[in-house]
C-alpha cells in the first residue's frame, strides 16, 4: 500500500513538473536566465570596465538616469556621472576584503541635468592574474527618501511659521558660533526682540492677523541683517538676533530693524494697531570669561526694559 501510495505521489509529482514547464516554455539556460533577470529587474545594474568606463546598463538604470537608450550611456565614464566626481575614488576606497561595497550613498546627474541620490552596491571583478578587470554594481534611487529625511531636519531645526531657525537649534548654534568667535577674537552681538501690542492684534483680530505679524517681523529681520547672521524666533512673539563676527555695533542694527519694522507696518494697510518692537541689545566679549547665556539675559532684561518704556509712553493702550 505504502508503494502505491509513493508511486501514486511522484506520478502526481511529475505531471505538476510537465504542466510547469509546459507553462513557462523550453527551459532556459543559464547565459539566458541571467539575461532575462539583468534586463527585466527593476533596480539599476552596471558593468564598467577597471578605467570606470560604463561597458553595459540594464533598462531601469537607463531610465533611471533618464537617457533615451543604452548606445547613448554606454562609452561613458562612470566618474562623470557622479555630481561630486571624487565621491567614486571615496567609494573605491571603501572596498572590504572581498572587494565589495554595499550601500553607498551618493548624488548622481541625469542626462537632462537633473540631480538624483542613489544606494550604490558594487563588486570589483579580478583577473586570473589577480588584477581588477571589472565592476558590477546594482543602484537604487533613493531620492524620495532623501528628501523626507531633509523634510524631517528641517522641520526639527526650524519654525513652521516664519522658517526661521527654532528655540531647539539655539543651543548648537551658540556652541559652533562662541567657539568660532573665540577663535577668531570676534565678539557677537545679540538683539532680543519682542513685538508691542501682540496681545491685543490676536485678542481684536485673531490669531491669523498674529500670524500674519509675526510673519511680517520675520520678513523685516531677515532683510535687515547679514546673511550671515542668525535669526531665531525665540518663542511666541519673541526674536532673537545673532550678529556674527561683528564690531559690536548692535545698535546701529536695532535701529535699522527699528526702521524697517516702521516702513512695514505703513505698508500693512490692513492693521489699524501701530506694531512696534521693544529690542534689547548686549554684547559678547571673548576676552571678559562672560558666558553666553548671560548676555543672553541680559539682552532680555533690557529688552523687557525697553517695553515697559514704550507702553509708558502709551498708557491705556493694552497689555503686554
Amino acid at each position: 500500500m505504502k508503494t502505491e501510495d509513493t508511486l501514486g505521489h511522484a506520478n502526481g509529482k511529475q505531471a505538476s513538473e510537465a504542466r510547469i514547464r509546459k507553462r513557462s516554455g523550453p527551459a532556459l539556460s543559464p547565459e539566458a536566465r541571467y539575461a532575462s533577470l539583468f534586463t527585466n529587474i527593476p533596480i539599476g545594474l552596471y558593468i564598467t570596465a577597471a578605467d570606470g568606463l560604463i561597458v553595459d546598463a540594464n533598462p531601469a538604470l537607463i531610465r533611471m538616469l533618464g537617457y533615451s537608450d543604452k548606445e547613448s550611456l554606454l562609452g561613458r565614464q562612470a566618474c562623470d556621472l557622479f555630481v561630486n566626481p571624487a565621491d567614486r575614488d571615496r567609494e573605491l576606497a571603501l572596498f572590504d576584503d572581498d572587494l565589495i561595497v554595499s550601500d553607498y550613498e551618493t548624488q548622481l546627474r541625469r542626462q537632462d541635468g537633473e540631480t538624483i541620490w542613489v544606494r550604490d552596491t558594487c563588486r570589483a571583478v579580478r583577473g586570473e592574474d589577480g588584477a581588477i578587470v571589472s565592476y558590477e554594481g546594482s543602484l537604487q534611487d533613493i531620492t524620495a527618501v532623501k528628501m523626507a529625511q531633509e523634510e524631517l531636519v528641517y522641520m526639527a531645526r526650524h519654525d513652521p511659521l516664519t522658517g526661521l531657525f527654532n528655540r531647539h537649534t539655539l543651543a548648537s548654534i551658540l556652541e559652533s558660533e562662541v567657539c568660532r568667535a573665540r577663535r577668531y577674537r570676534h565678539p557677537i552681538g545679540v538683539l532680543m526682540i519682542d513685538v508691542n501690542h501682540f496681545k491685543e492684534t490676536n485678542d481684536r483680530f485673531g490669531h491669523a492677523a498674529g500670524d500674519a505679524v509675526l510673519e511680517t517681523v520675520a520678513k523685516v529681520l531677515v532683510d535687515t541683517v547679514r546673511e550671515s547672521d542668525i535669526v531665531v524666533r525665540y518663542g511666541g512673539d519673541e526674536f532673537l538676533v545673532l550678529l556674527t563676527e561683528t564690531d559690536g555695533e548692535t545698535e546701529i542694527v536695532r535701529d535699522r530693524i527699528q526702521a524697517g519694522m516702521d516702513e512695514s507696518m505703513r505698508a500693512e494697510h490692513w492693521l489699524d494697531i501701530p506694531t512696534s518692537l521693544a529690542i534689547g541689545t548686549a554684547h559678547w566679549m571673548p576676552e571678559t570669561g562672560q558666558s553666553i547665556e548671560s548676555v543672553l539675559s541680559e539682552a532680555d532684561r533690557k529688552m523687557y526694559e525697553a517695553k515697559r518704556e514704550h507702553y509708558a509712553r502709551h498708557s491705556g493702550s493694552g497689555g503686554l
